[in-house]
């Protein structure tokens, strides 16, 4: 495929992100909680054209082109999910970013992104170095609802065994040092 073709793709992939996330409505109001987030992979260019918008801090736009170019042979990938936080209607865009270069012993990189109703774009909310195991929980601080998020060491990628609690104060996510641990499902089958 040539390359003009596979970045409009990719491109056009991000518009029907951003589409989706402004006018469908809220499939959560009735939701279980918490409710695990379900990330799905987005290519290379749709993570570059949100991290290169004015709004994201410079250093992290950065930090995906200075891993990609150092680790072309196995580049970082992004990861996206949506869920309505604030319950404006709107879902907010989860972005996760992992691979070489950008994962260290805090985790990888989690990128929130929400709807500006007056640009009509997404925008860079908060970001928080961490793993792609997010529940959403029933809790709500600061107009939000609280997450809590399994940890992980992005240099050994082992994941810590009970999920930490986040809570959002002034529009930024904080870490708090409350952890929860979650029983999983009963196997139900014969």
């Amino acid at each position: 495929m040539p390359i003009y073709s596979h970045n409009r793709l990719g491109i056009l992939n991000l518009f029907l992100l951003i589409a989706i996330a402004t006018v469908a409505p809220t499939v959560f109001a009735e939701a279980k909680y918490p409710v695990k987030l379900e990330f799905e992979t987005i290519d290379q260019q749709a993570v570059s054209t949100l991290l290169n918008d004015q709004s994201v801090p410079s250093i992290i736009a950065s930090s995906w082109n200075k891993a990609n170019e150092k680790f072309s042979a196995r580049p970082p990938s992004g990861k996206i999910a949506q869920y309505d936080l604030n319950g404006d209607g709107v879902a907010e865009v989860f972005l996760y970013l992992s691979g070489h270069g950008l994962c260290g012993s805090g985790g990888c990189h989690l990128i929130i992104f929400q709807f500006n109703k007056e640009n009509k774009k997404l925008a860079y909310k908060t970001a928080r170095s961490s793993s792609d195991d997010i529940l959403i929980l029933g809790s709500v601080t600061s107009g939000h609802h609280n997450l809590a998020i399994r940890l992980m060491d992005g240099v050994s990628m082992t994941r810590a065994e009970a999920y930490t609690l986040y809570q959002w104060r002034n529009a930024d996510l904080e870490q708090t040092d409350e952890t929860i641990l979650f029983q999983p499902p009963k196997d139900n089958c014969g």
